[in-house]
């Protein structure tokens, strides 16, 4: 009986005392939404971080501080030293970095949040076509500038144009083989965030971009699309017409064959959608089959020329080498590296438009 009460006392104090955590009052801690990293010259790197502060009158302003270290861990460390409370990261919603800092490569930047487990896989990363601290630094009515940043890729991510990307996603594409990440591509325009294009990597390190036009047919060709938009020109008897199609949903497919010899690779995007506005003399079957003929070559135009440009800069962010190595042993990464730039690659889009639409009906 003695025996038992020791025991039992023994587990009680190891409980007590291995069990205490150190408590963090909401109050005493300076609680950042987001981090930016600048380039500063040779091993010199800026980092931003930005606090939200509520008012008494419950509006949100910014507190930005930032330093300057010859590592990016270095420079986080630093932004502790100059804040009168502690830098917490577990509400950290978004990294942002300089296009020279993503030309570089960001392996270091990743490894430091991949490493940290008070930050979430579900982080945002995006690439800054400016100085970030200056982005930082500009204030929002609604939202303190980390959460307005984060709120606006998501929306994006999930009903525009931007494809689906976090940190968690952008370490999958990195050290899946024969697949390239991509990051969101945005700079500070009149005051406000404004989408940019597509930054593309070689590893982590940025090595080209594409424009925002190009976006809806990248993002179709990467990832199913519910519920986009899309602009179409055309010139009929001398005068400018244009088509706005709505409520797109897309849909793909790769066939992949001769992968150990000449690999060739079809594409296969279906697209549904309809007719929001014209501008020409009413929508009518015939209005809806010269938008569908329209959209079919400009997507494959488009789509040809985005997949030409990988191929020369070597980068697959459109994933062709995994569909090889998923259907297919004995897949030589070496050997589909050679084949890469001269593969031929087949796209072929299939459109139907209807002349009016509603939008809960098109599921393909």
């Amino acid at each position: 009986m003695k025996k038992k009460i020791i025991l039992t006392m023994l587990v009680c104090i190891v409980v007590s005392y291995f069990g205490r955590i150190e408590k963090e009052i909401i109050d005493e801690l300076e609680v950042a939404t987001a981090v930016g990293f600048d380039s500063k010259g040779k091993n010199k790197i800026e980092a931003t971080a930005v606090m939200p502060l509520i008012k008494p009158d419950k509006t949100i302003s910014n507190k930005t501080v930032s330093t300057i270290g010859n590592l990016s861990k270095e420079a986080l460390s630093n932004v502790n030293h100059k804040s009168h409370k502690p830098v917490v990261n577990g509400k950290l919603e978004v990294a942002l970095y300089s296009k020279k800092v993503a030309e570089a490569g960001i392996q270091d930047y990743i490894d430091t949040f991949h490493r940290d487990p008070s930050v979430g896989s579900r982080l945002l990363l995006t690439v800054v076509d400016g100085e970030v601290k200056e982005m930082l630094q500009e204030t929002f009515e609604e939202f303190d500038t980390g959460s307005y940043i984060q709120k606006q890729l998501s929306h994006n991510m999930e009903r525009g144009l931007i494809p689906t990307s976090n940190l968690h996603l952008f370490l999958s594409s990195y050290y899946t083989k024969g697949m390239d990440p991509v990051l969101p591509l945005i700079e500070l325009k009149d005051d406000d965030i404004n989408i940019k294009g597509l930054a593309l990597f070689k590893g982590t390190k940025m090595v080209d971009s594409i424009p925002f036009r190009n976006m809806f047919v990248f993002k179709s060709l990467f990832e199913n699309i519910k519920m986009a938009g899309y602009k179409l020109k055309t010139k009929e008897k001398g005068e400018t017409e244009y088509f706005s199609i709505q409520g797109i949903s897309t849909r793909k497919e790769f066939d992949v064959t001769h992968i150990h010899k000449a690999p060739e690779v079809t594409l296969h995007l279906k697209i549904k959608g309809f007719i929001r506005e014209y501008t020409g003399e009413g929508v009518s079957s015939k209005t809806a089959e010269k938008a569908e003929k329209l959209m079919e070559n400009k997507v494959k135009k488009e789509a040809e020329m985005l997949i030409k440009k990988f191929q020369r800069k070597n980068i697959d962010p459109l994933a062709f080498g995994e569909q090889a190595r998923s259907r297919t042993r004995h897949w030589d990464e070496k050997k589909w590296n050679q084949q890469y730039k001269n593969m031929k690659v087949n796209v072929k889009v299939d459109v139907m438009i209807s002349e009016i639409g509603v939008v809960d009906g098109l599921e393909l």
